[in-house]
């Protein structure tokens, strides 16, 4: 990944989705305008009109459209963005809930919210579809990149076309999961570390994109831990706030 400074924020990119000139994207940090702390989170905790900035500032950032979000709630539905739609919500009773991924073509902009979760981006350069996907242990445990994959191939996405770009979350380092027998599928037991309960999720969404039909060479994993690197709010550090991970296709 590379950091960048760009219009009083601080944020990464992917490598891989940079070469992709019809695409933005970028992986917030808890530095907002002018190197402050900022959160991307909508809770009622936050002054409205400080809410509606943030998200503004993100979709200047991107500049390719509506910024859409969604009352994420650790599941596998997605929500496609229609040509047209102005869906584009500045506070949490205005988004759509029920999904943890985000679909758009040209023109639409999407983002998630996270804390410790990955935030996976899968963009075709043939369709120009995007997707962001937001995946914590639960989402893994019912493998939502694999899912997403596919609700992406049946709008008319090949996967082996497919570039992917996962983010900051939880490393192998941190991600104990003491009670991972009742908690997560059997799938994901074979990337239990040496270390006692703890898990790569990282390798275990590679896996689930690879197996859906996504290339290896086109997989970027950021390999960044949440609770270790400053530049992120964690929850299992303690941290109350919220990055994001976004992207959209320009028209």
């Amino acid at each position: 990944m590379i950091r960048v400074e760009s219009k009083g924020l601080a944020y990464y990119v992917f490598e891989n989705l940079s070469n992709q000139p019809w695409l933005r994207h970028a992986v917030l940090t808890r530095h907002g305008p002018g190197g402050a702390d900022w959160t991307l989170s909508l809770a009622d905790s936050i002054e409205p009109a400080a809410r509606a900035a943030n998200l503004q500032a993100v979709e200047s950032l991107l500049g390719a459209g509506p910024l859409a979000l969604v009352g994420q709630v650790h599941g596998t539905e997605a929500l496609v963005l229609e040509r047209g739609e102005l869906y584009a919500p500045k506070s949490a009773s205005e988004m759509k809930n029920g999904y943890d991924a985000i679909i758009g073509g040209p023109g639409r902009s999407m983002m998630v919210r996270l804390a410790d979760c990955q935030g996976v981006i899968l963009a075709d350069p043939q369709t120009r579809l995007v997707a962001v996907v937001h995946s914590g242990w639960r989402g893994s445990s019912a493998n939502i990149a694999g899912k997403t994959v596919e609700r992406l191939s049946a709008l008319g996405a090949r996967p082996s076309n497919l570039l992917a770009g996962v983010g900051p979350s939880l490393g192998p380092c941190c991600a104990e999961m003491v009670n991972y027998r009742s908690e997560l599928s059997e799938d994901l037991w074979p990337f239990k570390t040496e270390k006692a309960d703890h898990f790569d999720f990282w390798a275990a969404t590679r896996h689930q994109l690879e197996r859906a039909g996504v290339l290896s060479e086109n997989i970027e994993i950021a390999g960044l831990c949440t609770k270790c690197h400053p530049d992120f709010y964690s929850y299992r550090r303690g941290d109350n706030g919220r990055f994001a991970v976004a992207a959209g296709a320009v028209q």
